[in-house]
């Protein structure tokens, strides 16, 4: 079976699951007609970063990760691919296969990145449909996109997904992309079946694109509060708390 869970492709093997995930990068990079002007290992690095933490949020390992460069390979293909290699590494991701496609056809005026990530789990391990009335709902870090990804020192990092993957009392998780936080949470209640009791102040900006999944929803017991808001040295702030809309 083949289901669709927010942006993540969930196929049911029996009691293994695979999971597919995926971004896009355009118009970011060192070429010609480039918006925004940034290392190509840069490039690399995030849009790796976004699909590997889509998979990490529903309880997914990644085992594959196909790259398709809208550019030669030398030189800018082999920045990015070295970028999608270090980020792996460096977040303590290893033994994950790596395959793709460059355009050696015609030259290009401006970078062009997608990223197809795979990632399996056992399924009893999915952080998927666990959210339940009464669970708190927080947030990692803050919305950011642009040229804030560069200078913010609050953004997450591959490496804090890893952790919230690897933390038990994380029921649910929610990367927050382009989209921004208020469509994630209305995402949330739209899974769970559940209303959602805003507690956060107008102040936070919920309709920020998330950027690079540069922040992150997370769901989990009101007695866990005190280890969730500990786990990343990242801002928390409690969003409010799921309730039954019956």
């Amino acid at each position: 079976m083949v289901e669709r869970y927010r942006d993540v492709l969930i196929i049911y093997e029996s009691d293994t699951v695979y999971a597919i995930a995926c971004d896009s990068i355009g118009a970011i990079g060192n070429k010609e007609g480039d918006i925004l002007k940034v290392d190509e290992e840069i490039v690399g690095r995030n849009v790796t970063k976004v699909a590997v933490s889509e998979l990490l949020c529903i309880g997914a390992w990644p085992i594959i990760i196909s790259d398709t460069l809208s550019n030669e390979m030398n030189p800018t293909g082999i920045k990015i691919i070295d970028g999608i290699r270090k980020e792996l590494n460096d977040n303590e991701i290893y033994d994950v296969a790596l395959t793709g496609s460059t355009e050696e056809n015609f030259p290009s005026t401006m970078t062009g990145v997608g990223v197809t990530a795979i990632g399996k789990a056992e399924k009893e391990a999915l952080k998927v449909r666990k959210a339940k009335a009464g669970m708190e709902v927080g947030l990692f870090g803050y919305p950011r996109v642009g040229q804030e990804v560069l200078c913010c020192h609050d953004i997450l990092s591959l490496k804090d997904y890893v952790k919230i993957f690897r933390c038990g009392e994380i029921v649910e998780a929610i990367p927050v992309g382009s989209k921004g936080i208020k469509h994630e949470l209305d995402v949330l209640k739209l899974s769970s079946g559940l209303e959602f009791l805003k507690e956060y102040k107008s102040d936070l900006d919920d309709t920020k694109s998330g950027g690079p999944s540069t922040c992150c929803i997370v769901v989990y017991k009101e007695g866990d509060r005190r280890k969730i808001e500990n786990l990343l040295d990242k801002p928390f702030v409690r969003l409010g708390r799921l309730i039954d809309g019956r």
